[in-house]
């Protein structure tokens, strides 16, 4: 698979011949699972089918994931990256998958109990690395694609968002915010109309979320609340009805975390992108 820059683009189609962004305006298409419509998708922006992105970065040996050396490597080898973010309770957005830092830095607190400045202490993974802000891995990929998942526990979105949307006001991109809280996309489709949403969703089986909201993802319910430019959906829950109508409406698919060869074969056939880790799309 291609990853040289093409044009404005990056990084060759994990998705079959004739799937690429943008297509037709298909509003009204689709239907949802019993005959109801689906909610029209918002056509993608090409390097969101076009580039496979890193989960955390490009980490192993030693890289570790969510730290600046494994973004520049994943932005040196042609890919996109994916991130996650969380908020310190003095509001400043930070790259770092947990909400609790004990397995990332050996620390008992939670990110949103501690400080950016008390962050930039506390050594990950037994590195000379720190958790960074979202700003200085911004810095570092440039204009790599990344997905921007926030981390929001809240069922309203607000704070996390804010500090994020700020942040990114300030970089060219191309980048995406993306979130299995539906609050998170609807958020930014309110406040910032302009930016490219994913919702994250799939089965969730081991998540603690309340089995209510899993049973929402799992179904894409919160598709119209919403409005995504595409939807990120567990590869363990491919294939499925309704992410199979999302893609014949015209919406675009990625899927997480493909891990393996043959899990890339696969998601090659379900999805138009992949999040990846520990191969090489």
């Amino acid at each position: 698979m291609a990853r040289g820059r093409s044009g404005d683009e990056r990084g060759g189609h994990v998705h079959p011949p004739g799937r690429g962004r943008p297509g037709p305006d298909l509003r009204g298409a689709g239907t949802r699972p019993g005959g109801r419509p689906l909610t029209t998708p918002t056509v993608a922006p090409s390097w969101l089918v076009d580039t496979p992105l890193a989960h955390r970065g490009l980490h192993g040996g030693d890289l570790v994931e969510n730290t600046l050396p494994a973004f520049a490597a994943a932005r040196d080898a042609g890919y996109g990256v994916e991130l996650d973010v969380h908020l310190t309770v003095d509001g400043v957005p930070v790259v770092v998958h947990d909400r609790d830092l004990q397995r990332t830095t050996g620390h008992r607190a939670r990110v949103g109990r501690v400080t950016a400045a008390d962050l930039a202490t506390m050594p990950v993974f037994g590195t000379q690395e720190t958790v960074p802000t979202l700003a200085e891995t911004l810095d570092v990929l440039g204009d790599t694609p990344v997905m921007v998942e926030c981390k929001q526990p809240r069922l309203r979105g607000g704070a996390l968002e804010r500090a994020v949307a700020e942040v990114l006001d300030g970089h060219a991109g191309p980048w995406c915010v993306a979130g299995f809280n539906p609050a998170t996309t609807r958020w930014f489709r309110r406040h910032r109309p302009s930016a490219v949403r994913v919702l994250t969703a799939g089965p969730l089986d081991s998540s603690p979320l309340p089995s209510s909201v899993r049973r929402r993802l799992a179904r894409l319910a919160d598709l119209e609340a919403s409005a995504p430019h595409a939807v990120s959906y567990d590869l363990g829950g491919l294939p499925g009805e309704v992410t199979d109508r999302w893609r014949e409406a015209g919406g675009a698919l990625v899927t997480w975390t493909v891990t393996s060869t043959s899990e890339l074969e696969r998601a090659r056939e379900l999805a138009d992108n992949v999040i990846f880790e520990r191969v090489r799309p």
